[in-house]
Protein backbone atom coordinates (compact mmCIF):
# COMPACT_ATOMS: atom_id res chain seq x y z
CA UNK A 1 0.00 0.00 0.00
CA UNK A 2 1.09 3.52 -0.98
CA UNK A 3 1.85 6.89 1.44
CA UNK A 4 -1.47 8.04 -0.23
CA UNK A 5 -3.86 5.38 -0.03
CA UNK A 6 -2.63 5.12 3.44
CA UNK A 7 -3.52 8.66 4.64
CA UNK A 8 -7.08 8.68 2.42
CA UNK A 9 -7.69 5.03 4.99
CA UNK A 10 -6.70 7.48 7.89
CA UNK A 11 -9.17 9.99 6.86
CA UNK A 12 -11.81 7.15 7.27
CA UNK A 13 -10.29 5.46 10.24
CA UNK A 14 -10.00 8.65 12.92
CA UNK A 15 -13.93 9.66 13.08
CA UNK A 16 -14.04 5.55 13.66
CA UNK A 17 -11.33 5.81 16.66
CA UNK A 18 -9.75 3.11 14.95
CA UNK A 19 -6.39 2.78 13.02
CA UNK A 20 -4.63 1.86 9.88
CA UNK A 21 -2.57 -1.44 9.09
CA UNK A 22 -0.29 -0.25 6.04
CA UNK A 23 0.58 -3.36 5.75
CA UNK A 24 -2.39 -5.14 5.25
CA UNK A 25 -4.22 -2.08 3.76
CA UNK A 26 -7.25 -2.45 6.07
CA UNK A 27 -8.90 -0.40 9.16
CA UNK A 28 -9.11 -2.01 12.73
CA UNK A 29 -10.23 -1.54 16.01
CA UNK A 30 -12.66 -2.02 18.71
CA UNK A 31 -16.31 -0.87 18.07
CA UNK A 32 -19.04 -0.77 20.21
CA UNK A 33 -17.72 -3.99 22.02
CA UNK A 34 -17.10 -6.03 18.75
CA UNK A 35 -13.54 -6.32 17.31
CA UNK A 36 -13.98 -5.39 13.58
CA UNK A 37 -11.87 -4.42 10.85
CA UNK A 38 -12.96 -2.81 7.27
CA UNK A 39 -11.23 -3.88 3.97
CA UNK A 40 -11.82 -1.87 0.56
CA UNK A 41 -14.78 -4.20 -1.50
CA UNK A 42 -13.88 -5.11 -4.67
CA UNK A 43 -10.34 -2.87 -4.40
CA UNK A 44 -12.98 0.36 -4.89
CA UNK A 45 -11.71 3.41 -2.44
CA UNK A 46 -14.80 4.22 -1.75
CA UNK A 47 -16.84 1.07 -0.86
CA UNK A 48 -15.66 -0.66 2.38
CA UNK A 49 -16.74 -4.29 3.49
CA UNK A 50 -16.98 -4.98 7.57
CA UNK A 51 -15.84 -8.21 9.06
CA UNK A 52 -16.74 -9.56 11.95
CA UNK A 53 -16.34 -12.69 13.59
CA UNK A 54 -19.39 -13.73 15.97
CA UNK A 55 -21.66 -16.58 18.11
CA UNK A 56 -24.73 -16.83 19.70
CA UNK A 57 -24.56 -18.68 23.25
CA UNK A 58 -21.87 -20.82 21.20
CA UNK A 59 -23.43 -21.26 17.91
CA UNK A 60 -22.60 -20.15 14.65
CA UNK A 61 -24.14 -17.07 13.08
CA UNK A 62 -27.69 -17.70 12.20
CA UNK A 63 -28.11 -16.42 7.93
CA UNK A 64 -31.26 -15.46 8.35
CA UNK A 65 -31.28 -13.43 11.32
CA UNK A 66 -27.93 -11.57 10.30
CA UNK A 67 -28.86 -10.76 7.20
CA UNK A 68 -32.11 -8.30 7.89
CA UNK A 69 -30.30 -5.72 8.50
CA UNK A 70 -29.32 -5.19 5.00
CA UNK A 71 -33.41 -4.81 4.53
CA UNK A 72 -33.10 -2.19 7.24
CA UNK A 73 -30.40 0.17 5.56
CA UNK A 74 -29.91 1.52 1.95
CA UNK A 75 -26.37 2.08 2.94
CA UNK A 76 -25.92 -1.66 3.78
CA UNK A 77 -26.02 -3.69 0.31
CA UNK A 78 -24.61 -7.34 0.99
CA UNK A 79 -24.00 -9.97 4.06
CA UNK A 80 -21.89 -12.62 3.90
CA UNK A 81 -21.33 -15.87 6.22
CA UNK A 82 -18.34 -18.19 6.15
CA UNK A 83 -18.28 -20.27 9.49
CA UNK A 84 -18.35 -17.59 12.90
CA UNK A 85 -17.35 -14.34 9.90
CA UNK A 86 -19.67 -12.41 9.15
CA UNK A 87 -18.95 -9.67 6.47
CA UNK A 88 -20.93 -6.41 5.73
CA UNK A 89 -20.81 -4.75 2.85
CA UNK A 90 -21.69 -0.99 3.04
CA UNK A 91 -22.82 1.85 0.73
CA UNK A 92 -19.91 4.02 -0.66
CA UNK A 93 -20.10 7.43 -1.69
CA UNK A 94 -18.58 9.89 -4.55
CA UNK A 95 -15.77 11.32 -1.92
CA UNK A 96 -14.03 10.55 0.60
CA UNK A 97 -16.03 12.92 2.58
CA UNK A 98 -19.76 11.39 1.46
CA UNK A 99 -18.29 7.78 2.63
CA UNK A 100 -16.75 9.00 5.49
CA UNK A 101 -20.55 10.26 6.53
CA UNK A 102 -21.66 7.43 5.77
CA UNK A 103 -19.12 4.58 7.21
CA UNK A 104 -19.90 5.62 11.11
CA UNK A 105 -24.01 5.05 10.96
CA UNK A 106 -23.53 2.33 9.03
CA UNK A 107 -21.46 0.44 11.76
CA UNK A 108 -23.18 1.61 14.50
CA UNK A 109 -26.73 -0.09 12.53
CA UNK A 110 -25.17 -3.21 12.51
CA UNK A 111 -23.52 -3.09 16.23
CA UNK A 112 -26.52 -2.26 17.65
CA UNK A 113 -28.55 -4.87 15.25
CA UNK A 114 -26.44 -7.12 16.66
CA UNK A 115 -26.60 -6.51 20.06
CA UNK A 116 -30.23 -6.68 20.21
CA UNK A 117 -29.70 -10.27 19.00
CA UNK A 118 -27.61 -11.58 21.19
CA UNK A 119 -24.23 -11.88 18.96
CA UNK A 120 -21.00 -11.65 21.10
CA UNK A 121 -17.19 -11.18 19.68
CA UNK A 122 -15.62 -14.61 18.87
CA UNK A 123 -12.43 -16.27 17.67
CA UNK A 124 -12.88 -16.86 13.71
CA UNK A 125 -11.48 -20.58 13.91
CA UNK A 126 -12.65 -22.15 17.26
CA UNK A 127 -16.13 -20.00 17.86
CA UNK A 128 -15.09 -19.24 21.54
CA UNK A 129 -15.81 -15.82 23.24
CA UNK A 130 -12.64 -15.71 24.96
CA UNK A 131 -11.34 -12.75 26.25
CA UNK A 132 -8.15 -12.87 24.45
CA UNK A 133 -9.58 -12.28 20.92
CA UNK A 134 -8.42 -9.32 19.51
CA UNK A 135 -7.05 -8.86 16.00
CA UNK A 136 -4.22 -10.25 14.31
CA UNK A 137 -2.15 -10.34 11.51
CA UNK A 138 -1.79 -14.11 9.65
CA UNK A 139 0.34 -14.42 6.55
CA UNK A 140 -0.33 -10.87 5.53
CA UNK A 141 -4.13 -11.48 6.33
CA UNK A 142 -5.96 -9.48 8.90
CA UNK A 143 -8.24 -12.35 11.40
CA UNK A 144 -9.84 -11.91 14.34
CA UNK A 145 -8.53 -14.57 16.99
CA UNK A 146 -7.81 -15.76 20.32
CA UNK A 147 -4.69 -16.55 21.42
CA UNK A 148 -4.54 -19.97 21.14
CA UNK A 149 -5.88 -20.14 17.45
CA UNK A 150 -3.34 -17.09 16.71
CA UNK A 151 -0.55 -19.41 18.09
CA UNK A 152 -1.25 -22.60 16.24
CA UNK A 153 -1.71 -20.42 13.01
CA UNK A 154 1.50 -18.59 13.75
CA UNK A 155 3.40 -22.06 14.18
CA UNK A 156 1.66 -23.04 10.72
CA UNK A 157 3.01 -19.99 8.82
CA UNK A 158 6.80 -20.51 10.62
CA UNK A 159 6.20 -24.36 9.56
CA UNK A 160 5.52 -22.99 5.84
CA UNK A 161 8.00 -20.57 5.65
CA UNK A 162 10.84 -23.11 6.64
CA UNK A 163 9.68 -25.31 3.94
CA UNK A 164 9.98 -22.32 1.51
CA UNK A 165 12.45 -21.98 2.71
CA UNK A 166 14.09 -25.11 1.32
CA UNK A 167 12.34 -24.76 -1.76
CA UNK A 168 15.56 -24.78 -4.71
CA UNK A 169 15.23 -22.31 -7.30
CA UNK A 170 15.29 -23.76 -10.12
CA UNK A 171 17.37 -21.19 -12.68
CA UNK A 172 16.74 -22.62 -16.26
CA UNK A 173 12.35 -23.46 -15.68
CA UNK A 174 12.44 -19.91 -14.34
CA UNK A 175 14.19 -18.84 -17.27
CA UNK A 176 11.95 -20.65 -19.46
CA UNK A 177 8.64 -19.37 -17.31
CA UNK A 178 10.16 -15.35 -17.87
CA UNK A 179 10.82 -16.08 -21.83
CA UNK A 180 7.25 -17.35 -22.35
CA UNK A 181 5.66 -14.43 -20.29
CA UNK A 182 7.62 -11.94 -22.21
CA UNK A 183 6.16 -13.69 -25.52
CA UNK A 184 3.01 -12.48 -23.94
CA UNK A 185 4.63 -9.72 -23.90
CA UNK A 186 5.86 -8.80 -27.46
CA UNK A 187 2.88 -9.82 -28.27
CA UNK A 188 1.31 -6.74 -26.41
CA UNK A 189 3.89 -4.63 -28.04
CA UNK A 190 3.09 -5.93 -31.60
CA UNK A 191 -1.15 -5.93 -31.39
CA UNK A 192 -1.04 -2.51 -29.77
CA UNK A 193 1.55 -1.10 -32.40
CA UNK A 194 0.05 -2.23 -35.17
CA UNK A 195 -3.17 -0.17 -34.58
CA UNK A 196 -0.70 2.27 -34.29
CA UNK A 197 -0.83 2.65 -30.15
CA UNK A 198 2.60 3.02 -28.03
CA UNK A 199 0.23 2.24 -24.88
CA UNK A 200 1.62 1.88 -21.34
CA UNK A 201 -0.40 -1.74 -20.90
CA UNK A 202 2.13 -3.38 -23.23
CA UNK A 203 5.22 -2.53 -21.63
CA UNK A 204 3.23 -3.57 -17.91
CA UNK A 205 1.67 -6.66 -19.45
CA UNK A 206 5.69 -7.57 -20.66
CA UNK A 207 6.79 -6.84 -17.02
CA UNK A 208 4.34 -8.69 -15.05
CA UNK A 209 4.12 -12.10 -17.38
CA UNK A 210 7.70 -11.91 -17.47
CA UNK A 211 8.19 -11.86 -13.89
CA UNK A 212 5.44 -14.30 -12.93
CA UNK A 213 6.60 -16.38 -15.07
CA UNK A 214 9.53 -16.59 -13.54
CA UNK A 215 8.35 -17.02 -10.39
CA UNK A 216 5.58 -20.00 -11.38
CA UNK A 217 8.00 -22.35 -13.20
CA UNK A 218 11.23 -21.06 -11.47
CA UNK A 219 8.98 -21.86 -7.69
CA UNK A 220 10.61 -18.55 -6.18
CA UNK A 221 11.96 -15.03 -7.16
CA UNK A 222 15.79 -14.11 -6.13
CA UNK A 223 17.63 -11.30 -6.91
CA UNK A 224 19.07 -13.85 -9.77
CA UNK A 225 15.67 -14.67 -10.99
CA UNK A 226 14.83 -10.64 -11.13
CA UNK A 227 17.90 -9.77 -12.89
CA UNK A 228 17.32 -12.96 -15.34
CA UNK A 229 13.81 -11.46 -16.00
CA UNK A 230 14.96 -8.06 -16.59
CA UNK A 231 17.80 -8.93 -19.16
CA UNK A 232 15.00 -11.18 -20.90
CA UNK A 233 12.23 -7.87 -20.98
CA UNK A 234 14.86 -5.68 -22.36
CA UNK A 235 15.60 -8.12 -25.41
CA UNK A 236 12.06 -8.93 -25.91
CA UNK A 237 10.84 -5.55 -25.79
CA UNK A 238 13.67 -4.97 -28.76
CA UNK A 239 12.26 -7.77 -30.51
CA UNK A 240 8.92 -7.02 -30.19
CA UNK A 241 8.97 -3.41 -31.23
CA UNK A 242 11.53 -4.58 -34.24
CA UNK A 243 8.56 -7.13 -35.11
CA UNK A 244 5.79 -4.76 -35.05
CA UNK A 245 8.13 -2.04 -37.52
CA UNK A 246 9.12 -5.28 -39.29
CA UNK A 247 5.20 -6.06 -40.09
CA UNK A 248 4.50 -2.30 -40.88
CA UNK A 249 7.70 -2.42 -43.66
CA UNK A 250 6.11 -5.79 -45.15
CA UNK A 251 2.61 -4.47 -45.22
CA UNK A 252 4.32 -0.89 -47.48
CA UNK A 253 6.47 -3.03 -50.08
CA UNK A 254 4.58 -6.03 -51.42
CA UNK A 255 7.69 -7.52 -52.54
CA UNK A 256 9.31 -7.76 -49.16
CA UNK A 257 8.23 -10.58 -46.93
CA UNK A 258 8.28 -9.75 -42.49
CA UNK A 259 11.74 -11.82 -42.53
CA UNK A 260 13.55 -9.93 -44.56
CA UNK A 261 12.26 -6.49 -43.64
CA UNK A 262 13.15 -7.72 -39.75
CA UNK A 263 16.65 -8.28 -41.02
CA UNK A 264 17.25 -4.90 -43.19
CA UNK A 265 15.63 -3.12 -41.04
CA UNK A 266 18.49 -1.18 -39.58
CA UNK A 267 19.41 -0.64 -43.06
CA UNK A 268 16.21 0.81 -44.17
CA UNK A 269 16.70 3.31 -40.74
CA UNK A 270 20.11 3.99 -41.56
CA UNK A 271 19.27 4.90 -45.45
CA UNK A 272 16.61 7.26 -43.91
CA UNK A 273 13.29 5.28 -45.71
CA UNK A 274 12.52 5.45 -41.75
CA UNK A 275 11.94 8.15 -39.67
CA UNK A 276 15.15 7.02 -37.17
CA UNK A 277 13.84 9.60 -34.40
CA UNK A 278 10.74 7.77 -34.72
CA UNK A 279 11.71 4.40 -34.62
CA UNK A 280 13.77 4.73 -30.98
CA UNK A 281 11.53 7.24 -29.83
CA UNK A 282 8.51 4.56 -29.89
CA UNK A 283 11.16 2.17 -28.41
CA UNK A 284 11.90 4.10 -25.47
CA UNK A 285 8.24 4.64 -24.86
CA UNK A 286 8.11 1.13 -24.46
CA UNK A 287 10.97 0.93 -22.38
CA UNK A 288 10.03 4.00 -20.14
CA UNK A 289 6.33 2.01 -19.86
CA UNK A 290 8.57 -1.76 -19.18
CA UNK A 291 9.91 -0.01 -16.06
CA UNK A 292 6.90 1.58 -14.77
CA UNK A 293 5.22 -2.47 -14.78
CA UNK A 294 8.33 -3.59 -14.01
CA UNK A 295 9.01 -1.85 -10.78
CA UNK A 296 6.28 -2.35 -8.78
CA UNK A 297 5.48 -5.57 -9.79
CA UNK A 298 9.12 -6.42 -8.01
CA UNK A 299 8.30 -4.43 -5.13
CA UNK A 300 4.77 -6.06 -4.53
CA UNK A 301 6.43 -9.42 -5.19
CA UNK A 302 9.46 -8.73 -2.61
CA UNK A 303 6.93 -7.47 -0.32
CA UNK A 304 4.31 -10.13 -0.89
CA UNK A 305 6.68 -12.78 0.61
CA UNK A 306 7.93 -10.87 3.49
CA UNK A 307 4.39 -10.50 4.25
CA UNK A 308 3.37 -14.33 3.80
CA UNK A 309 5.89 -14.76 6.49
CA UNK A 310 5.45 -12.40 9.12
CA UNK A 311 2.15 -12.97 11.90
CA UNK A 312 1.57 -10.14 14.55
CA UNK A 313 -1.19 -9.06 17.15
CA UNK A 314 -2.22 -5.82 15.35
CA UNK A 315 -4.54 -4.58 18.65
Amino acid sequence: MNKKEEKTLHKFAEPLGMSVDGNNGVIYGEYEGYHVYLTRANNNSYSFAVNFSLNKAGELPQQDEVKRVVKESKDIIDCVIQGYQVVYTLRGGMTVAKTAEKVGPSLQTITSFLQQLGYQDACALCGKSDPTVSLYSVSGAPAILCDDCFKKQQEAVNIHAREQGNVKENVLSGTVGAFLGSLIGAGAIILLGQFGYVAAISGIVMAICAIKGYELLGKKLSTKGIIISSVIMIVMVYVGNRIDWSISVANYYTDVDLFYAFRILPDLIREGYLEASQYYGNLAMVYLFTAIGAVPTIISAVREGKRAQESYKML
